[in-house]
């Protein structure tokens, strides 16, 4: 029987999707978001064959760190098998997210990461990577055991002809790192194709860190987004 912090969980994951569909990222079949069991080695994630707004309560599915589901009948994405290996490798990561959004795949297409040219890009300052040697493998599970070393060390990756990744603390830190990585790559993107980047000095950049990276932002944040998707009937059956 599941208990209620699994309960809870499973509500603020499919959330998490909800939220990311609501602002037109990672619709079509091969986004996603993952969330550590609280009671097990396990995490959940979505259905394959669904898109991160239909994603349901009823429509997740428990997986262990192998990226086998629980229930044999369960279909999941096969690249689920990289996640077990960050789950296993960081315990302080509860939630992965995945994307090919415009922004992260054109960075990665172009092998560049991100550079603290304003604000909102200042907050990743050491704490984004581009990933290049992920590529050398074919096995999901391998990549996965790179991305695992990677993540030891910074929360969010640039992947190289693929799109982008971060792992955090929780659903709601990982679901708003997504969602602003993209955004801030747009930027960047933007002020490349008009001229010579300029980069904010040190000190701005740490103030930048402060706020934006703090939980007082990020609570406030998901709070906001939580209120738009139940106004908007995004959360009609989740149970906010």
């Amino acid at each position: 029987m599941a208990t209620a912090a699994t309960n809870d969980l499973k509500q603020n994951l499919v959330l998490g999707y909800r939220i990311m569909g609501m602002l037109g990222l990672g619709r079509g079949l091969l986004a996603h978001l993952t969330a550590r069991s609280p009671d097990a080695d396990t995490f959940w994630v979505y259905t394959f064959g669904q898109s991160v707004e239909e994603v349901s309560l009823a429509t997740i599915c428990e997986v262990d760190f192998d990226g086998k589901p629980k229930d044999p009948d369960a279909r999941i994405n096969p690249t689920m098998a990289a996640h077990g290996p960050v789950y296993r490798e960081n315990p302080k990561v509860m939630c992965i997210g995945h994307h090919h959004g415009d922004n992260g795949v054109a960075a990665g297409a172009i092998a560049t990461s991100l550079l603290p040219i304003d604000n909102n890009a200042a907050r990743w300052h050491g704490d984004v990577r581009l990933v290049e040697d992920y590529e050398d493998t074919f096995s999901i599970a391998e990549q996965g055991k790179i991305m695992a070393r990677e993540f030891a060390s910074t929360s969010g990756l640039i992947l190289k002809h693929h799109g982008l990744m971060v792992a955090h603390v929780s659903i709601a830190q990982t679901v708003l790192r997504v969602i602003e990585l993209e955004a801030s790559l747009g930027v960047q993107l933007k002020a490349m194709a008009a001229g010579e980047l300029h980069l904010m000095p040190d000190s701005a950049i740490e103030e930048a860190k402060k706020f934006l990276n703090s939980n007082f932002y990020f609570d406030n944040m998901w709070a906001y987004l939580v209120r738009r998707a139940k106004r908007e009937g995004w959360a009609d059956d989740v149970g906010f």
